[in-house]
């Protein structure tokens, strides 16, 4: 009975503690329960809001809050579920973890005591139970050091961990935030000395700042590895963006006493500085070793900025957690050496004393202007004061070395205190030029300046003159009073040159100060633009009331000014007056005249001038314009009744405007610019003058030009009608795109139907005719303009007195269709034949706007005159390439008719020594570089008569131009019948060939002239070979015979035996002269005997022009008598020579122009 009451009980038991159970785990008031309970076992205070759910399938909580200590937690939403079983082995299996909006607070206590003693941590973290958590996810987590302060957010944190008794097992930790991203893994031990290893990968989003150091700074992101224990770490570090930066080394003891030894290298990286500057960080490292309170420092590395030279940085410094000891920063490059010795210190604020040392620096290297080099010794001790900002003395203790050559010395001191500067004495001197400069800036100024600069040349190259200035500066920073003086002579840079300059000056800026200019500047010219002969500035009074004149004398033309106005006593002040005088005389606008005073204002945030007319009766120019802060700027501008003949020194000297000008402007410049302009001429004329004094007057209506700016719009038309019927109109708008291109759009209109004004402007044509129009349509960018539609010449007529032809059925057409291509096509009908003219541009201004033409005809008149007549059948490749014209192909000439005109009897050549003064020997320069490759064929009707010459001509040649080389003709030229008529007698060519082999003034001969006498049976010729400059010339006969003979037959028709007296020998010896014949010195000897003659010579001296034939006979042993006839110049000489003994000789002289007679001393060697 009692057991059956035992088992009763202890059945009644199990299944009370059955239930017990099933309350607890399968029930949510049993779950609350054990959350009740369980958390007065936690330290501090725990608070759900609301909990549902089981042990069993898990539990959802709603608004948890914990608060333990400093430490505030609040949750608003947790799911959770812990597989049971495991809980009886001490194992916690964590089923589902997910949270969300987790807010993390730390609250300090400002009464809590210090912690005694160093930062520990215990021998061991003893874990219970076992926990496994293989996902768990919490989203919104935000932690904030101080209630107050911005909150570190983090949008989702996901963990996945097994922890047991030995060690902490991180498989998965993602972090992901505004912040960062980070991605870790790794495990480590809970007991002493607590190993472990670690890797991490983060990544940080950069501020667009970046960018403008570092190239797609984006974002930057690296990885970390470290194994090791509490003794020591090793670890690597490396920054993979947006630089490559390797960090490795060990850290040892990190809690208790932190000592590191850790080498950071990295590669070479570009900065952009902008304006296509860059920045270049060489390959470098940096070593860091010891603990926080002594370490060192140890940096090697280099840095060229673009074509600077390249600096070499090295740095060895001690540290400790208050200050840094460079010893030295060294930086080494081709320009010198600087070192940095000194201390650097932060403990309770920044404090420094450094001293700067350079050596053999070269400024050439940044400014090649200025060679030489210098040695620096320099010294600052200061700090940064919380008040007074900077504080620093700096000493300038030795400057020194040269520069171009000359001595450097330099020396001072410059205090800086907050906002007070001073500087006792600062010296600078270049050779012979000295500086001295001292003063205080504070809210007061007191600074004085000395500079003697007798030899300015020093100071840089192209200073010219000397120069001496002195000059203070004195009083409220906001209105100083400044007294100058200079006086320099013969002062220059480059093109600008002052040939005097005279200064003396007291003024201020408040309006009782004294003013006091006298400005006087002599010889001012600029290149080829401005040439000043005077300038004077002046001025009298005092700052609230004064005068000022400004005149100009110069090439150009003079210019006065005066202005009478003072400053006002407002804040800020402002300077109110008149411009009383002003005139202006140039030679091309003429005089103008200030009409009467205008009223000026000036003043930090305005200005305002009134209506400034100007007169040149009856012509009026008036401006006015005003201009604030507020309201930006305004100006107005009219014109009226301008003389258009005043413009004519701008135009050609034989174009003359007749007519009157109106023009009207109205600007307004705020935020954007506004332009309104209208130019408006009367009707008039065009007066074109020609050579001969004829003149032609083109009629000219209803001109207009309108220009509209707003912004960046640009809209501009004109329109113009001529004669009776020509017209021209066009408009043109300009406005930018998206992308800030400016797109182009308009169109251009021209209807001209009367040419004949054409013949003033080109005196060589007559009678032109025809029509010419144009209709285009403008459109793409200004940077690449696209343009459709065509110019064409139709219906066009004239004549070419000069060549006597008449150009008919001229037509040419200019053709662009928005392709990059513009088209020519053209012909034109001379005589019989045309000429065709094709090509294009390529609208490309990268390339210059290349031309390619082709210019092809048949038997085209060129010329047609009584003594030309040339017809041509050209086929030619023109092409332009930059500053290039290549020309290639041929001109075959079918037909050519030439006559040379022969000169009179009576004609005087010029003398050989006349010299034309002020004449201009050279040639203007041709725009382009011509090349050139043209062959010239001579068809078989190319005739040639003159000088006795009539003649058949045929073949070709080659022209060949080359930039920078003489023109050289390959190919030759060939006589294929003709005969040649000289001394009165008929040769026939019998062969004709003149070869060309590069220069054209010195061709190869090749000749062959031939005459029969058929009394004598004899067939007698002339032959002439070698170079036009060195000819070879001889006589040839059959039958065979002497060359003196031969040239008898030649010449007269008979031979030497029976020449006629002086009339014979002189047509010979005129041969000889001409023709340069070989022997002609053995055949003019037989002449000479034959005359019984004991000289009978050609003296041709340097030129044929001179050949003189020269007759002489001895009258007894010791007289001679000499007679001098000129074969081509009228002139004649008679010599008388007697010698008086064997050295000495008594000779007279006698001609037409002069008379002499000299006394010979003669001594032979």
């Amino acid at each position: 009975m009692v057991i059956r009451r035992l088992l009763a009980a202890l059945l009644l038991m199990v299944l009370l503690l059955f239930t017990l159970l099933t309350f607890l785990v399968g029930t949510g008031s049993g779950a609350r329960l054990l959350v009740q309970v369980g958390g007065g076992f936690i330290p501090g205070e725990l608070n759900i809001g609301h909990l549902e759910g089981n042990l069993l399938k898990g539990l959802t909580a709603r608004d948890v809050r914990y608060r333990h200590d400093a430490l505030t937690a609040e949750l608003a939403h947790l799911e959770a579920r812990v597989a049971l079983l495991p809980l009886t082995g001490l194992r916690v299996e964590v089923l589902t973890l997910q949270a969300a909006e987790l807010d993390l607070t730390l609250t300090p206590d400002p009464d809590a005591p210090p912690a005694d003693g160093p930062f520990s941590l215990p021998d061991s973290i003893p874990m219970p139970v076992v926990v496994n958590l293989p996902d768990g996810h919490i989203r919104q987590i935000r932690f904030r050091t101080d209630p107050s302060a911005e909150p570190l957010a983090v949008d989702s944190l996901y963990l996945s961990l097994h922890l047991n008794q030995e060690r902490a097992l991180i498989r998965r930790l993602t972090l992901d935030s505004p912040h960062a991203n980070l991605l870790a893994a790794g495990h480590i031990a809970l007991t002493l000395p607590y190993s472990m290893a670690l890797g991490l990968d983060w990544h940080l989003p950069l501020p667009a700042a970046a960018n403008d150091f570092l190239p797609d700074a984006d974002q930057a992101q690296g990885q970390l590895v470290t194994q090791g224990d509490l003794t020591r770490l090793t670890l690597r570090h490396q920054i993979l963006a947006p630089l490559n930066l390797v960090t490795t080394g060990d850290i040892r003891d990190p809690v208790t006493h932190l000592t590191l030894d850790l080498t950071h290298h990295w590669q070479a990286f570009t900065i952009p500085l902008g304006q296509d500057q860059r920045l270049s960080v060489a390959e470098g490292r940096l070593i860091t070793q010891g603990q926080p309170d002594s370490y060192r420092l140890n940096l090697d590395t280099g840095i060229t900025l673009d074509e600077w030279p390249a600096l070499a940085l090295s740095l060895v410094a001690q540290g400790d957690t208050q200050a840094l000891y460079p010893a030295p920063l060294a930086i080494r490059s081709e320009a010198g050496d600087l070192d940095l010795n000194g201390r650097i210190s932060w403990h309770e604020g920044i404090h420094w004393a450094v001293e700067l040392t350079g050596r053999h620096l070269a400024p050439g290297h940044f400014m090649a202007d200025l060679p030489g080099h210098l040695q620096l010794a320099l010294s600052s001790q200061g700090r940064l004061d919380e008040a007074l900002g900077l504080v620093t003395q700096v000493d300038l203790q030795a400057l020194s070395g040269d520069l171009r050559g000359f001595p450097v010395h330099g020396q001072g001191q410059v205090n800086v205190r907050g906002q007070r500067l001073t500087s006792p004495d600062l010296q600078l001197a270049v050779g012979n030029n000295h500086l001295n400069m001292r003063g205080e800036v504070t809210d007061h100024l007191d600074v004085a300046l000395d500079l003697r600069a007798p030899d300015l040349p020093d100071l840089w190259p192209g200073l010219r003159g000397q120069l001496q200035a002195q000059g203070r500066i004195q009083g409220p920073l906001d209105s100083p009073q400044i007294t100058a003086t200079a006086r320099g002579k013969t002062l220059g840079y480059g093109d600008l040159s002052l040939g005097q300059v005279d200064l003396d000056l007291q003024a201020g800026l408040s309006p009782q100060s004294p003013l006091t200019l006298n400005l006087t500047i002599a010889a001012l010219t600029l290149e080829d633009t401005l040439d000043l002969t005077r300038l004077t500035l002046t001025g009298e009074g005092r700052g609230d009331g004064h005068r000022i004149h400004l005149d100009l004398d110069a090439d150009q033309g003079q210019l006065g000014l005066s202005l009478a106005g003072g400053l006002t006593a407002t804040d800020p002040p402002a300077w109110r007056g008149q411009l009383t005088r002003m005139n202006l005389d140039q030679p091309l606008a003429g005089l103008w005249q200030l009409a009467t005073p205008v009223t000026l204002q000036a003043a930090p945030d305005r200005a305002e001038m009134g209506r400034l007319c100007l007169l040149q009766a009856p012509a009026r120019l008036c401006l006015e314009g005003s201009w604030s802060e507020q309201a930006g700027g305004r100006g107005q501008l009219t014109l009226s009744d301008l003389a258009l003949a005043s413009l004519s020194p701008l135009l050609p000297p034989n174009l003359q405007l007749e007519g009157h000008l109106d023009a009207q402007a109205e600007l307004r410049l705020d935020e954007h610019l506004r332009l309104e302009a209208q130019v408006l001429p009367s009707d008039g004329h065009l007066r074109i003058l020609g050579q001969d004094g004829d003149e032609q007057t083109v009629p000219y209506h209803q001109a207009r030009a309108d220009v509209r700016i707003d912004h960046q719009d640009l809209a501009a038309t004109l329109q113009l009608g001529f004669l009776e019927a020509g017209t021209l109109d066009a408009r043109v708008a300009l406005s930018p795109d998206a992308d800030g291109a400016l797109t182009l759009a308009g169109r251009a209109r021209a209807d001209l139907t009367e040419l004949g004004w054409l013949d003033m402007l080109v005196p060589q044509i007559r009678h032109t005719s025809g029509r010419i129009g144009a209709d285009l349509i403008l459109g793409g960018t200004l940077a690449q303009p696209r343009m459709e539609g065509e110019i064409a010449l139709t219906e066009a007529r004239l004549e070419v007195p000069d060549l006597g032809i008449t150009l008919d059925e001229m037509a040419l057409t200019l053709t662009h269709q928005g392709s990059e291509r513009l088209q020519f096509d053209g012909t034109v009908r001379s005589g019989p034949g045309r000429l065709a003219l094709n090509g294009q541009v390529i609208m490309d201004a990268d390339r210059g706007y290349p031309v390619t033409l082709t210019l092809r005809g048949d038997r085209f008149q060129a010329a047609r005159r009584p003594d030309v007549t040339l017809m041509i059948s050209p086929d030619l490749q023109l092409t332009v390439l930059g500053e290039r014209l290549i020309v290639t192909g041929d001109i075959t000439v079918p037909e050519a008719s030439i006559t040379l005109v022969e000169l009179p009897q009576q004609a005087i050549s010029v003398s050989r020594d006349e010299i034309i003064i002020d004449s201009d020997h050279g040639e203007a320069p041709l725009p382009l570089q011509v090349i050139a490759r043209i062959r010239l064929i001579l068809g078989d009707q190319v005739r040639i008569s003159g000088f006795g010459l009539n003649a058949r001509l045929g073949g070709n040649v080659m022209v060949q131009e080359t930039p920078g080389m003489s023109t050289r003709l390959v190919g030759d030229i060939r006589v294929i019948e003709g005969r040649y008529k000289a001394y009165g007698q008929d040769l026939t060519v019998e062969r004709g060939v003149i070869l060309f082999q590069g220069p054209p003034d010195n061709p190869g001969l090749n000749l062959r002239a031939l005459r029969q006498v058929p009394a004598h049976d004899v067939v007698v010729g002339l032959e002439i070979a070698g170079t036009l400059d060195a000819p070879r010339s001889r006589v040839f006969s059959d039958p065979p015979m002497e060359d003196s003979d031969a040239l008898s037959f030649l010449v007269t028709g008979r031979p030497l035996s029976g020449a006629r007296g002086e009339t014979d020998a002189n047509a010979i010896l005129s041969a000889i002269a001409m023709y340069g014949i070989e022997q002609g010195g053995f055949i003019t000897d037989r002449i000479g005997r034959q005359l019984g003659l004991d000289e009978f010579t050609v003296d041709t001296g340097t030129e044929l022009e001179g050949a003189a034939l020269m007759m002489g006979r001895y009258l007894s042993p010791r007289l001679y008598l000499r007679y001098a006839v000129g074969l081509f110049e009228r002139s004649t000489t008679v010599m008388l020579n007697y010698q008086l003994s064997r050295t000495l000789s008594l000779e007279t002289r006698s001609a037409a122009d002069a008379q002499s007679m000299d006394l010979i001393y003669r001594r032979e060697r």
